[in-house]
């Protein structure tokens, strides 16, 4: 029966170190007991920061290959660009998803583009939009061709090309 006075022992001394051990971290004001939230400055990503380094970057197509491939059919043009500025002026068939409502366009509904065709993005702020609508087509539904348009509506409009609606420069 000494080994059940040892037991006993060290079952008491286990439980006197860990009731100290929780003392002493109480006492200390300074040790948090849940650890604070992160300061949301550092973990928020929006469509403003740089995507270079973070994932590379999807494939550029100029405007006269685009030219070619909307002619042939062949080929899915998406809009960007805020609904305002698509009301005022759009590539010829091009599909409007704004940067700023595709999160909850892409939760709450279908969207009209086949999966067998090239997708193009473009918009009008250096390509961040259309970089981020085109990331999001290819990682949510799938679109496994998605391009973005070189210079964007710019430079659409720089080369005179066709335009439903009227033109909106910037």
């Amino acid at each position: 029966m000494a080994w059940a006075s040892t037991a006993r022992d060290a079952l008491l001394l286990s439980t006197a170190a860990t009731v100290l051990g929780v003392v002493s971290l109480a006492a200390r004001l300074d040790v948090p007991w849940i650890p604070p939230p992160p300061d949301p400055e550092d973990v928020l990503c929006t469509v403003d920061e740089p995507m270079e380094g973070i994932v590379p970057s999807l494939a550029r197509v100029a405007v006269p290959d685009v030219r070619t491939r909307l002619i042939a059919g062949d080929v899915v043009l998406v809009d960007a660009r805020p609904s305002d500025a698509f009301a005022a002026g759009h590539i010829p068939g091009a599909i409007s998803l704004p940067a700023d409502e595709i999160d909850a366009m892409l939760a709450s509904q279908s969207l009209p583009i086949p999966l067998d065709r090239d997708v193009v993005t473009y918009c009008d702020r250096g390509d961040a939009d259309a970089e981020y609508v085109g990331r999001l087509l290819d990682t949510t539904i799938g679109c496994p061709r998605v391009h973005v348009l070189a210079g964007g509506w710019d430079a659409w409009l720089a080369a005179g090309a066709e335009v439903e609606g009227a033109p909106q420069n910037g």
